[in-house]
């Protein structure tokens, strides 16, 4: 099947002088703000999601092929996963060792070993089938993209292929499984924030 890009479906859409990518537009709505945010972590890892919630949503209206769209799809639900659970070390981190610290690598697996004790530490009411549930989920997204280049490149640093098998799934059901993970972590997150912010009102009422 021969698959038509954007660019060569009409000559009319090449970039013409004047065009710039961060211009204004008379759309206020679609104007956006790069800033600095309190938290980088949750504000970068919620657009990732709700970017890949938008793509999922043209496949389910025929605007977008699967086959297409699962790349960045998958891409962006685990780098959502990624940053979430950098996010909740360094949490989980902060509360317990008063440092900021969180792991510099891609390897989501070993993300959810260090986050897992982290989170069950500070929400030890939790409920163990859950966070096994949630583990499962992560290591299925974790064995097909162990290092987060799998879904970015088509082929490894070797030339090697980036995915070793085809596999064949809903984005749909994807789409509905992050949005329960989403759930768990994000409540983990505000639970732990929250904590956090009580640890230092504590603290700040010491001196």
């Amino acid at each position: 099947m021969r698959i038509l890009t954007d660019e060569s479906q009409s000559a009319s859409r090449w970039p013409q002088a004047g065009d710039s990518l961060i211009a204004s537009g008379i759309d206020w709505e679609t104007e956006a703000l790069i800033d600095v945010s309190w938290d980088s972590f949750l504000t970068y890892a919620i657009g990732y999601k709700k970017a890949a919630d938008s793509v999922v949503v043209a496949v389910e209206a025929r605007e977008t092929a699967a086959d297409l769209a699962v790349y960045p799809v998958c891409f962006l639900y685990r780098h959502y996963i990624e940053l979430m659970l950098k996010g909740l070390i360094r949490l989980g981190n902060q509360l317990r060792d008063r440092t900021s610290d969180y792991p510099k690598h891609h390897r989501i697996r070993d993300l959810w070993n260090t986050c897992r004790p982290l989170v069950e530490s500070a929400c030890p009411e939790g409920d163990p089938a859950d966070t096994q549930t949630v583990e499962k989920c992560i290591l299925e997204l974790a064995s097909l993209d162990p290092s987060g280049e799998a879904f970015r490149y088509s082929e490894d640093k070797g030339g090697n292929p980036s995915l070793n098998k085809a596999t064949q799934f809903s984005l749909a059901n994807m789409r509905d499984v992050m949005n329960r993970l989403s759930g768990f972590l994000g409540g983990s997150y505000d639970y732990m924030h929250e904590l956090l912010q009580y640890q230092a009102d504590i603290d700040s009422e010491s001196f």
